[in-house]
């Protein structure tokens, strides 16, 4: 399958981490009295903006991530420019987001995730994910979270394919786990697992720690906590994690298994305290347009 095999794509991404709000309502959104539309660190400000777009460029490829957003000011599409993931947020009578689909391609092969989300407690509770790929590949892909303090403290993802001839076969294709601690508002540690049963590999484990925060919005702080869940680990092509912070880290040290890198983002932001761009030598930059 190869959904399955994009996951090891991960490991070349893994450096272009970014995090976003962590407290937020089941309809995305914020709680703990932070509006998410507040610059900081530039005398403050009370421009409300949404974010437009976001481009990467690390030297080699270039793409970039178009957002989309209904009449309620509510996110309803992600569209990348090179088609490797394009969601579609759809939401219920209260306003909650209740579905998501997740559409990749690579090369002529178009895999296609349809998420059904449901709460409790006003608080994310699982997203029961089912998929399909052009070659006539199918499987399962359902997600959890844990709350600690009213943040996002553990995700859990697990999928399983569907034997094409015998569909009451089925078989264990990888588990993710992240774990996240926070120091205020911010993340200082992501701890990242993948168990793949059918791959003859070690567990990976990866070891992230952010820190040198900036007082500025965190421009992915202004998209739904239930996207950014799914996120971090179905769309393994583009962000490892879309974090869970209210502000913006400038250090972040990365050991996975022997490797050790870091990496430290300079930021530039506009009058209004939104960072319009992001630059770390050694990883590229990042450019934000806002709407």
């Amino acid at each position: 399958m190869n959904k399955f095999f994009n996951i090891l794509t991960l490991f070349f991404s893994i450096f272009i981490l970014f995090s976003c709000e962590p407290g937020r309502a089941e309809n995305g959104d914020l709680l703990f009295g932070v509006n998410g539309t507040s610059g900081s660190g530039g005398g403050g400000t009370t421009v409300s903006k949404k974010l437009k777009s976001v481009t990467v460029d690390d030297g080699t490829d270039v793409i970039t991530y178009s957002y989309t957003y209904n009449s309620d000011g509510k996110l309803t599409k992600l569209k990348s420019s090179d088609n490797s993931g394009n969601y579609e947020l759809f939401y219920d009578a209260n306003k909650s987001i209740d579905k998501i689909t997740v559409t990749q391609s690579d090369g002529s092969l178009i895999t296609t995730t349809n998420f059904s989300i449901t709460y409790e407690n006003g608080k994310f509770k699982e997203a029961k994910g089912t998929g399909s790929e052009s070659d006539g590949s199918k499987f399962t892909n359902n997600f959890t979270a844990v709350y600690t303090n009213n943040k996002v403290s553990k995700i859990t993802s697990k999928m399983v394919g569907i034997d094409s001839a015998d569909p009451t076969v089925t078989y264990d294709l990888y588990t993710m786990t992240s774990d996240l601690t926070y120091s205020g508002s911010n993340l200082s540690n992501w701890k990242y697992k993948i168990l793949m049963p059918l791959v003859p590999l070690p567990t990976v484990e990866i070891n992230a720690t952010m820190s040198d925060y900036d007082t500025h919005v965190n421009p992915f702080g202004l998209l739904p906590e239930v996207f950014n869940i799914i996120a971090a680990h179905f769309e393994t092509d583009t962000y490892a994690v879309m974090g869970f912070s209210a502000n913006n880290y400038r250090k972040i040290n990365v050991v996975s298994n022997a490797d050790n890198q870091n990496a430290n983002y300079v930021y530039t932001y506009d009058a209004d305290g939104y960072p319009t761009k992001a630059v770390a030598a050694n990883l590229g930059t990042l450019t934000f347009q806002y709407q």
